[in-house]
């Protein structure tokens, strides 16, 4: 592990705090029904949340030399309620798997700044794949 490959791992994080932002906010526009003022609130606030994050890699990208790259994973286009938010939640597991990764990798090579910057990702990421494991309960 080296700077140049630490930065082209951020660049994918980032490129998934940026398909996040997306496809929270569109599954918030595409939420339907009786329980829509609740979970368009929800999805919205994350996307805000998904925003900083994105904000905070690109900071950190630049920082070290590197240039934060403009594009998204693919964004997963579901019908339904349940699988919009099973696919959130997926792609919030797949960044807490990712981030506790690049806790290490960064303080492998010293960047322990950068190592506290995702940690405090990581534990946001938590806080949303809880949000969604509860919303998934209520669509059963």
């Amino acid at each position: 592990m080296n700077a140049k490959k630490l930065i082209d791992l951020l660049n994918y994080d980032l490129a998934g705090e940026l398909q996040a932002i997306i496809q929270y906010l569109q599954h918030s526009y595409l939420i339907a029904g009786v329980n829509r003022p609740q979970l368009h609130d929800v999805l919205e606030e994350i996307s805000k949340d998904e925003m900083k994050h994105a904000e905070e890699l690109a900071e950190r990208i630049v920082a070290m030399g590197g240039t934060p790259t403009i594009k998204p994973r693919p964004i997963v286009q579901a019908k339904t309620i349940k699988d919009m938010l099973t696919a959130d939640l997926k792609g919030e597991q797949l960044a807490l798997k990712d981030y506790a990764e690049r806790i290490k990798q960064a303080e492998e090579i010293g960047e322990i700044g950068t190592s506290l910057i995702i940690e405090n990702i990581l534990v946001d990421e938590q806080h949303h794949a809880d949000k969604l494991v509860m919303l998934l309960r209520q669509q059963k």
